[in-house]
């Protein structure tokens, strides 16, 4: 039932909660025009509960509703967010017995329009690293730590990528045509643009910005990269261009080539293929 959700709860450690089946907030990741890796946050109005703290948009769970429903509501009633462009990525739970707040980590490609209802006094896309400077709502504050994703670049290896799946760009393998198999993948990199999600060691991060190195009979691909992806067209060895830029510890190397994965430095995480593919299958309808 609609709105059967409104209302307090007191768990066994003496604590008031608002939610009668729990609460759940909508943490959204995005990357702004700037570049920058953000959050959707909210600064809560002085009549609400920790009023004049700040958080993130979310509410009384109904009755009828999983986490991610409710955070979706929620974070559309406080904030007019379009949701449809909200992709979920994962759910946490902080259980307190009789009472438990879900936060639904979430990205959108890009930062959506909002206005702000009575609930809130405003609504910010704030920079990941400036968050724990605000004064943050005392539940937020303890658990943002384990929510705060690390904004990362993503380096793609394309011709690598393209070859561990032969068939999937070109029906009679990539090597009849390695052009458009790998305008088909630049095409599909630019849904990681913003995308939150974990490495295979469970780091948590936000894909601020990717680069993809194209090398050999794919070269003419980069004319026709898709903006706000950044395309190395190597002239020499395509191993050479990734390592070239992969000098930061804030980068992601996507390979399968042992060789090249022996060159970088120790600091540079690294994915197989199967790892970025999965995440771009998992945005293909936006």
């Amino acid at each position: 039932m609609r709105g059967d959700g409104n209302g307090w709860v007191e768990c066994p450690q003496g604590h008031r909660h608002w939610g009668r089946y729990g609460a759940a907030g909508l943490l959204l990741y995005t990357v702004d025009d700037g570049g920058r890796a953000c959050v959707l946050m909210q600064h809560r109005a002085e009549w609400t509960h920790n009023g004049g703290t700040w958080g993130i948009p979310g509410g009384a769970r109904d009755s009828h509703e999983d986490a991610a429903e409710a955070a979706l509501r929620e974070a559309h009633e406080e904030t007019s967010l379009d949701v449809a462009e909200v992709r979920v990525s994962e759910v946490g739970r902080d259980d307190h017995e009789t009472w438990a707040y879900d936060t639904v980590l979430a990205h959108t490609h890009r930062p959506l329009d909002t206005q702000a209802n009575d609930e809130s006094a405003d609504l910010a896309w704030t920079p990941v690293e400036l968050v724990a400077e605000l004064p943050l709502h005392p539940g937020f504050a303890g658990t943002w730590p384990s929510w705060q994703a690390r904004p990362i670049t993503v380096v793609v290896d394309a011709a690598n990528v393209v070859g561990s799946q032969p068939f999937r760009y070109v029906p009679g393998g990539w090597w009849r045509d390695q052009v458009t198999a790998t305008s088909a993948l630049l095409d599909e990199l630019v849904r990681l643009r913003g995308q939150v999600t974990r490495t295979s060691d469970g780091c948590l991060v936000v894909v601020q910005r990717v680069v993809a190195v194209v090398e050999g009979a794919a070269r003419p691909a980069a004319g026709s990269a898709p903006t706000w992806l950044t395309v190395v067209a190597a002239h020499g060895s395509g191993d050479d261009a990734v390592v070239d830029e992969s000098s930061s510890s804030d980068v992601l190397v996507v390979t399968a080539d042992r060789g090249l994965r022996g060159r970088l430095a120790a600091t540079v995480r690294v994915e197989g293929p199967a790892w970025l593919l999965t995440r771009c299958d998992a945005t293909s309808g936006d």
